[in-house]
């Protein structure tokens, strides 16, 4: 069995790790950025103003071509980088911004006036140090940043005067705060700076976080980086009801599905800033960029740089002294630029100027008696009068009849951008938008009004006099037509689509179009005033899409398919599953141009959901995955009592899956759509959501397996039982099965209690009993698979660490043998000493004893006094750990070396020997296991320390000299090293039985209070896991104190 459930570990793991590199469901099509970098240090920044002169820096950046001065004096930008990152990734950034400014101040000399002056990029050079790892270096950099700004802002009363950027002589107000960007964890330092003692208050108004895991820490295998967290976001949480950051915006991005190194789930700030301070979005969603982007090119996509060096150009104001425009606007501007406008909450767009118009204020208008408008290019020539096609000033007035019969009547506009103007720029294309106007008829024209009609706007049918009014209507979302690997150095083109509510135009007769007489080589526009579009509502479950689910739209009525259909997919806010969709478009046979055989525009497919946190795109695509970013697993208690005390799903704000479809109505008469589950995709979104879940239950294991040990051995069994047959046993006696439905029950039953009593306990309450295990994500009882899953699989994590351990020791126990096989002197000293030695260990009471040598003591103090004062416990705990492996490969050498090599050899005494140690190789081999589970704990401390000790910094965190965190390790391993663990059997002949009952009673209360502790807490913060084996530890270590008298 153990065997079996080996193979399938390696398998499942080896199918995990090909999903995880190779099984994303989106691909990469960054464009590679270029700058010509110039990093000039800040040798002024000194220990006067900072205490981490000589371990951190501070640079400003320049752009070769563009920065000719090597001193500041724009808008001051300060970039943080993240979890071992260069103060040289801002280059792309930076470099963006500086073309950005050139081309803004090309094309509008005058923006300078308005106080758009350009940016200063400063950026930190931090060492490189794994922030992601280690708490106290956030405090340390934290630190540094405030210093580091209270620099740069002393910088600009000199430079700024300067410098005199106006020619119109405005003055620009000095600079008293400075935009942050961070990356990674450089968004979390500089959240911290916030909290810290040397902060600056109003020195900061704006944070942009790229990648930056705000809610919950990647990995939390260090007390301090949970501790720094919780504190932030309960600072930040409470910042804005009291007012401290009232004019802080927080804006974060992030990479989505491509991004390996942390979880986007974790990107959103929404429950930690209100939504007038805050924005989160997946790039993915992103106008311009469409893509979604891994961990690292999140900084050098071109594509992603140019649009944040764009949206950077559009808030700055170097008049005002915060150096960027007020909170209120800057909001409003960042989300028109980031969000497509199909969201509800930010399609409200300014009305247009409200102006009225007649017939003579347009160069034509034409009546349409039909339901739609359609326009290309050379419909629009046509309609224009003769001798008319170079007059300039004049639009021309499309009209549309009103349909008083149709039920909640709404405008829909789609267009390509490229049939309204000629030229060929971006910015013209999008700035040539369709004015949308409500308009009536005269009922009769006099003779000379026909005729002064007749010669100004030339004969369209109907003589009557048109009078218009402008309509208030949000601006048009921007559809990307980009394929699937496309180039991405080429531009991608877009429709542009309008939908809005006909209510504005009930007083009028006419929906009216003003566009341009002038069209462009290629494009076409539809309008039309119909039915708002129906939003069909499924709900598949996921057994039925364990095979194909078919959606056919429309389904009563063929033929009557509108510009954009909403299927709303019923699905709980799972994020580990991938869903696999087929999209087969049915033509229309009827269509008035299938002669042309292509459609207008090939379908346009958008996933997104109520949040507007993730949307996705995807064009002429006939198959795409769809994945969910929800919210995290944890939810923090003061986001919950911020929010309606309803129930715990309702803070995530989930309502299902929306996926849009848009098609040509006039080629398509419908479409269907194929769903089912990805099952390889899903694998690796499993493993980027709780890879820290693996460790927290291969300690349980770990545990369990340390405990039947104990238990077989203190039963009175002959021989320590190893490692794998305990495992074996475990899998045999149902205790798998037990935490099995164990895994599956937990978070359905917290599900459950917690909608039981929402409204009877408080929301403190119900975030912690919520946050217990591995946290709730999404709804139903789909919420115990993953946990089940990785039960199993951890306990087969435990069997391969078993196997790799045995097989590594007993190859170098067998080297040494044979080695020591030459040496026949070696032998006769074994068979003179050791097996006498051996021979003790297994007698009764009054003749262990535990041996404490003189030397071994001195070096011992000498450990703990270079642990004390230099070294962390960490590398204490290192050592300990190689001592035991040691330990254990010489006690299997021994026990080689005791075995009767032939009949002349086969003694009791050698037999004796053998078996007591065997046992104890067992026993300690055992230990090695039980402290496996511990490392990855210490790899962060030590990473660091090593990375402090090439700067030559000396000073730790206060608790990495704590030798109590490694006194239980430490005292086992002196212990362990020469003497198994006594038996603690109920016998009632011997004297310590009452003794060894106690032992034994309170040795189950610690492995049982260990796995109990482990199972609920440590999926969360797997950090206390080291403390909870280094107390274990200790008690074992007790236990095998209290039975040996002690002889120096």
């Amino acid at each position: 069995a153990a065997l079996g459930l080996l193979l399938v570990t390696i398998l499942v793991g080896s199918i995990a790790a090909h999903s995880y590199f190779n099984g994303q469901p989106d691909t990469e099509n960054c464009e590679m950025s270029y700058s010509r970098p110039q990093f000039i240090e800040q040798t002024k920044f000194d220990r006067t103003w900072t205490r981490f002169a000589d371990k951190y820096t501070l640079y400003l950046y320049r752009e070769g071509g563009y920065d000719a001065f090597e001193e500041p004096f724009r808008i001051p930008v300060l970039f943080v980088p993240g979890n071992a990152g260069s103060h040289k990734q801002v280059r792309s950034v930076a470099s963006a911004s500086a073309a950005a400014f050139v081309e803004l101040v090309g094309r509008d000399p005058a923006a300078v006036d308005r106080g758009q002056i350009g940016y200063d990029y400063f950026t930190v050079g931090l060492n490189e140090e794994f922030t992601a790892l280690h708490g106290y270096s956030i405090l340390e950099q934290a630190d540094f940043i405030n210093d580091a700004i209270r620099y740069i802002l002393s910088l600009y009363p000199e430079t700024r005067s300067k410098h005199r950027l106006s020619a119109r002589g405005v003055e620009f107000a000095l600079p008293t705060s400075v935009v942050v960007v961070g990356h990674s964890m450089g968004g979390v330092v500089a959240r911290t700076a916030f909290t810290l003692p040397n902060h600056i208050v109003g020195s900061v108004q704006a944070i942009f976080t790229l990648s930056t895991p705000h809610n919950n820490p990647t990995a939390s295998l260090e007390y301090y980086v949970d501790k720094v967290y919780s504190g932030v976001n309960s600072f930040w949480r409470h910042g804005f009801q009291n007012g401290t950051l009232d004019k802080v915006s927080l804006v974060s991005i992030a990479g989505g599905n491509l991004d390996s190194m942390i979880n986007s789930d974790y990107t959103y700030v929404g429950d930690l800033a209100p939504q007038k301070n805050s924005l989160s979005i997946l790039s993915s969603g992103i106008n311009d960029v469409w893509l979604s982007v891994d961990h690292q090119s999140i900084l050098w996509c071109n594509q992603m740089s140019k649009k944040f060096a764009n949206l950077l150009m559009l808030i700055m104001d170097a008049r005002q002294p915060s150096q960027i425009i007020a909170l209120d606007k800057r909001m409003d501007i960042m989300r028109r630029q980031l969000f497509s406008g199909l969201e509800d909450d930010f399609a409200v767009a300014k009305p247009h100027t409200a102006r009225k118009t007649t017939s003579s204020s347009y160069l034509f208008s034409h009546d349409y008696d039909s339901g739609s408008i359609l326009l290309t290019p050379a419909d629009i020539l046509m309609m224009l009068p003769p001798g008319e096609r170079d007059r300039p000033g004049k639009s021309a007035l499309h009209l549309l009849p009103i349909d008083n019969t149709v039920k909640n009547p709404t405008v829909q506009l789609l267009y390509n951008p490229q049939l309204l103007t000629a030229s060929e720029s971006e910015e013209d294309i999008d700035a040539v938008v369709p004015r949308l106007v409500g308009c009536n008829k005269e009922k009769e024209l006099t003779r000379r009004e026909q005729h002064k009609n007749s010669d100004d706007d030339g004969d369209s049918g109907d003589m009557r006099a048109v009078f218009c009014e402008t309509i208030p209507v949000a601006s048009p979302a921007r559809l990307p037509m980009k394929r699937y690997n496309a180039n991405p150095s080429m531009p991608v083109g877009v429709l542009h689509y309008l939908e809005a509510s006909a209510k504005p135009l009930e007083r009028f007769e006419y929906l009216g179009l003003e566009l341009p007489t002038r069209p462009g080589p290629s494009g076409f526009l539809r309008a039309s005033i119909a039915s708002a579009p129906e939003q069909i509502k499924v709900s598949p479950g996921y057994l039925r899409l364990l095979r194909p689910y078919n959606i056919r739209i429309p389904a009563a009525n063929p033929g009557a398919l509108n510009v954009r259909t909403r299927i709303k997919l019923d699905v709980p806010e799972n994020p580990f599953f991938v869903f696999r969709a087929r999209l087969s478009m049915r033509r229309n046979a009827a269509s008035s141009h299938v002669l042309a055989a292509v459609p207008r525009f090939r379908p346009i497919v958008r996933q997104s959901d109520g949040r507007r946190f993730e949307s996705k795109y995807w064009f002429d695509r006939p198959s795409f995955d769809l994945a969910i970013h929800g919210r995290g697993a944890y939810v923090p208690s003061d986001d919950i009592v911020n929010l309606p005390s309803t129930s715990l799903s309702s803070a995530g704000q989930w309502d299902g899956l929306d996926l849009d479809i848009w098609a040509d109505p006039d080629f398509y008469s419908g479409f269907d759509i194929s769903l089912h589950i990805n099952w390889y995709s899903s694998l690796n979104r499993t493993i980027k959501r709780y890879d820290m879940a693996l460790l927290a239950l291969s300690f349980v294991w770990a545990c369990l397996v340390m405990f039947h040990q104990l238990r077989t051995w203190n039963s009175g069994s002959a021989s320590f039982p190893s490692c794998l047959t305990t495992i074996e046993r475990l899998i045999r006696n149902g205790t798998l099965l037990v935490l099995f439905v164990g895994a599956v029950l937990t978070p359905i039953v917290q599900e459950l209690v917690a909608h039981l009593m929402r409204d009877v306990w408080s929301p403190a309450t119900l975030a912690t009993w919520s946050n217990l295990f591995m946290g709730v994500r999404g709804t139903g009882w789909t919420l115990g698979l993953v946990p089940a899953l990785l039960v199993v699989l951890s306990l087969g994590f435990v069997a391969f660490e078993a196997v790799v351990l045995t097989a590594m020791c007993n190859l170098a126990s067998w080297t040494i043998v044979k080695f020591m096989a030459r040496s026949e002197s070696r032998r006769k000293h074994w068979d003179r000493h050791d097996v006498l030695a051996a021979i003790g260990e297994d007698a009764g009471p009054s003749r262990r004893l535990l041996k404490v040598p003189v030397r071994p003591l001195i070096a011992t103090v000498a450990f703990v006094l270079f642990v004390c004062t230099f070294v962390p416990y960490q590398f204490a705990f290192l050592v300990i750990y190689m001592a035991q492996l040691i330990t254990a490969v010489r006690t299997m050498v021994h026990a080689q070396l005791a075995s009767p090599r032939s009949a002349a050899t086969l003694t009791p005494q050698r037999l004796v020997a053998a078996a007591v140690l065997n046992n104890r190789a067992k026993y300690q081999l055992g230990l090695l296991l039980f402290w496996t589970s511990s490392l990855p704990y210490c790899v962060p401390e030590l990473l660091v320390w090593v990375r402090n000790l090439s700067v030559m910094w000396f000073e730790d965190a206060p608790s990495d000299h704590n030798l109590a965190n490694m006194a239980g390790y430490f005292a086992l391993r002196l212990l362990a090293a020469h003497h198994i663990i006594p038996r603690l059997a109920f016998d009632t002949d011997r004297p310590l039985s009452a003794r060894a009952r106690w032992l034994r009673v309170i040795t189950s209360a610690f492995f049982a209070a260990a796995v109990v502790c482990a199972w609920l807490y440590s999926v969360r913060r797997p950090y206390i896991l080291y403390s909870i084996a280094n107390a274990i530890s200790a008690w074992l270590a007790l236990v095998q104190f209290v039975n040996f008298p002690l002889r120096m």
